[in-house]
């Protein structure tokens, strides 16, 4: 499968070379609103490193209305390394139909989000992700959620009866 579209006019397709521009500009203009805790210094100098690991590195689906990208995901392995929505397109349930693109994808996912990012925290547990783990995040301090979807329970031994 490499594209398709629902009866909404979105359009779900494997990202080609012309959309990366696209690409940036949605995650540095969605990433500076969902993340207004941060400086945005910080999403500026991270800009080139994630859009190389998006283009090289990454599975990248965009999803597009009329010729215009308006949302991506990025997978690697079961990691969802992104997952944006142009400002102007949220809340019009781009951002779930990404997800369960993803999830058809992949059996399992795992992610990991700004615990201050509160709309996308609500989001993904609405989509039946599990917190993990939470910790400080290395370069800012704030804290950072590893989620996790479809998780497998850990196999645990049932103790033998003594007899």
């Amino acid at each position: 499968m490499n594209s398709f579209t629902n009866a909404a006019g979105l359009t779900l397709r494997k990202a080609e070379q012309n959309d990366y521009e696209d690409i940036g500009e949605i995650w540095l203009s969605a990433s500076l609103r969902a993340h207004d805790f941060l400086p945005s210094k910080y999403w500026w100098e991270r800009q080139d490193a994630l859009q190389r690991l998006y283009q090289f590195k990454s599975e990248v689906w965009v999803a597009e209305v009329a010729g215009e990208v308006c949302g991506f995901l990025a997978l690697m392995e079961e990691k969802l390394v992104a997952l944006f929505v142009a400002p102007q397109w949220q809340r019009k349930g781009i951002g779930t139909q990404l997800l369960e693109l993803a999830k058809s994808l992949r059996s399992h996912l795992v992610l990991h989000l700004f615990a201050d990012n509160s709309q996308a925290f609500s989001f993904y547990l609405r989509h039946r992700f599990q917190v993990v783990w939470q910790r400080p995040e290395r370069y800012t301090g704030y804290s950072l959620v590893h989620m996790g979807f479809n998780l497998q329970p850990a196999m645990v031994e049932e103790p033998v009866p003594a007899s």
